[in-house]
Parts: structure tokens; sequence; C-alpha cells
């Protein structure tokens, strides 16, 4: 670090300068050859464009909220920001937002628990409210969602999407390309990168040019949710290769509405549903590399997983070659006409009316 919140990027690629804004962490990324000084000037005005907090004053939630997504319009997450906050200016829009107490919060909660909201959702319902008090109020680190007992969430093991959906999806979208419903064929490639390479989407998001090396065929991937990135080495897989080069052709770097991502391909095809979310195209890659004999260890080197545990349980939860040769050997426990398959009605009245009448008067 040459300076406050100014951070060297991984190997010697360059700068990263960091600054807290609306309670979010941002950065920006600076050439290896950018002097100091530029790079402080630059956090600097950045500082002194984040927005003030507003003093206690009078003004029901509804007003705050509006002036709080203000200043967050143009960011990628804004529609999703908006949706969760919605309910909360449903619920207790008129009133001050200083008089709305942990306990109100609580009700609220519970009543979404009892409609049958996912522990999901409520989250991140809880989690916007979180960032609007703390811009409203920074010299505080207490806020009345603290303390809030929230639902569980569920932990299931996510379906990875067969290869048949996946390639349905992209030739759907490649058809709204076409036809002009479409404006570019961004959607498309990030599609294509989650699907082929098994980054997440917040690695996508983050990626620049710089990270990609054509003539080497490797992606620096960034980190992401603690882990230590990974590289992508995609010069001998032809589809890696072909995606990436439209990810490239595109233009597609830079941030994304994961959920009007999400919305485009259910409209094209993708099932709906948390079962089957955009983001288990991520467990599919590493699947398919363990269904052709990967080893562990590699494909958690491939995903970037600190341990392999997270690999193992999450990820791979069983090598599909041993798991198909341990049922394999509980075979031929039962005989065959145990599963011979039932006649047809019509052949079991003529069975039955032969059988009364071979019978003894």
């Amino acid at each position: 670090m040459i300076g406050t919140g100014i951070y060297p990027a991984a190997g010697g690629r360059g700068f990263y300068v960091r600054w807290r804004d609306h309670g979010r962490t941002q950065q920006k990324y600076f050439p290896p050859d950018t002097p100091p000084d530029v790079m402080k000037r630059f956090r600097a005005q950045q500082l002194g464009q984040a927005a003030p907090a507003a003093d206690e004053q009078p003004g029901s939630l509804t007003r705050a909220l509006v002036r709080f997504l203000r200043l967050r319009r143009g960011k990628a997450c804004y529609k999703a920001d908006k949706a969760h906050l919605r309910p909360w200016a449903r619920a207790f829009g008129r009133r001050s937002p200083w008089a709305i107490t942990a306990h109100d919060i609580a009700d609220q909660v519970a009543g979404w628990e009892v409609d049958g909201y996912s522990a999901r959702e409520i989250h991140h319902r809880v989690k916007l409210l979180k960032q609007f008090y703390r811009w409203l109020n920074p010299n505080t680190e207490r806020t009345p969602c603290h303390g809030v007992e929230l639902p569980k969430k569920g932990k299931t093991r996510a379906v990875a999407p067969s290869p048949m959906l996946v390639q349905d999806v992209a030739l759907a979208l490649h058809k709204q390309e076409i036809c002009g419903r479409l404006r570019d064929g961004k959607t498309r490639a990030r599609f294509l990168v989650l699907a082929t390479c098994g980054i997440r989407p917040a690695q996508v998001r983050r990626a620049q040019p710089i990270d990609i090396d054509i003539a080497r065929g490797e992606w620096q991937v960034r980190p992401a949710k603690g882990d230590h990135g990974t590289t992508i080495y995609f010069r001998e897989n032809a589809e890696m290769r072909a995606a990436v080069q439209l990810f490239i052709t595109a233009q597609a770097w830079g941030e994304y509405d994961q959920r009007s991502f999400t919305k485009t391909l259910q409209r094209n095809g993708w099932p709906k549903g948390r079962d089957v979310r955009p983001y288990t195209m991520r467990h599919g890659v590493g699947q398919a590399m363990s269904e052709r004999g990967v080893d562990l260890g590699d494909i958690q080197e491939h995903y970037g997983h600190a341990s392999s545990v997270t690999t193992r349980q999450s990820y791979v939860p069983g090598q599909a070659a041993r798991l198909q040769a341990a049922v394999q050997q509980i075979d031929g426990r039962f005989t065959t006409e145990m599963f011979a398959p039932t006649p047809p009605p019509r052949h079991r009245k003529r069975r039955a009316m032969l059988e009364h009448q071979e019978k003894p008067a």
C-alpha cells in the first residue's frame, strides 16, 4: 500500500484506489505508471463527492428512501436495491425513520416469513435497510436492524443445469440479438463465460482488459468471497476460448444488474425458481470436471477455493465414477420377475376370463 486507500494489484499490474461511498466500498484501477499524487487526488475527490449523512430531521421514511435511492441511481444494483426497499416503504412509509424500532422490524420480518417469503429475500431486505440507516447516520454502528432475528437460510444442494439447457438459452439470446430485441451481445457473452469457465458473477463484473492474455490463453480472475483468486487457462479449450473472445468483442466489462440479467435469461428459456439459478452453472463446471476424472485438488485450484472442503461439499459432492462403481456393486440382489411390466387392462380382463373358464364347476 503506497497510501491510504491505494493498493497494488496482483502481479504488479497496477494499483487500486478504494473509498467508501454510501456504505459501500468502491474501487478504480490505475495503470502501474500512474503517479501516486494522481491517485491520491482522485481518492480525495471521490471522498468529497460522497454524500454526507442527513441530520435527524422531520420527514417520512419514504422521502428519506427516495433521497437514498437517488444517490445510488446509475449503479448496477439500483433496480435490485429499489425492489428490496419498496416493502419497507409500504410498511412504514408515513412514519419517521427515527421512530422505527427493532421491535417493528422484527414484527415485519415475522410477517414476511409467514407469508412465504424466502430467507434469502428477507436477508436482502434487512441488509439494504441497514445500509440506509448507516447513510442516514454514519456516526453510529448500531441501527434498528441490530438484534433482529432473521430466518436461517436453508442449505440445499445446487442443481447444475444440463448442457442442453445452456445451449438452448444461448441460441435464444443469439436470436434476440439478431432481431434487435437485445441491444448487444453482452448478456450472451457473460452467460457463456459463466457456463464455460465456472467463475463467479462477481468476478465477471470485476474483470478488466488487463486481466486477459489472449496470446497465452490465460485469465487472471480477481478474488471474491474471501478466496485468493485463480487463473483460467482457456487456450486448449475451444469453448472457453470462444466465450472469452465473445466477451472481449462484446465489450462486456464492468458492473451489471444480476436481477435484470436473470430475468433476461428466464425470458429466453431459463427455468424460474431458486433451485436452478444461473449461479449453478459454476457448479456444473466442477461436476463436469469430476465426471471426466479431474483430480479434486485441480478442481479446487480452478475454482480458487482456499480449502478443498468447500469444493467437496458444495461443488463436487461426490466423484461420479466412484458413485457409479458403488451402485454397480449392489446390482443383482433381486430376480428380474419382480420388475416385469404390468400388462394392459384388456389383457388382464382376458386372462381373468380364461382363468374363470378353466375353474371346475
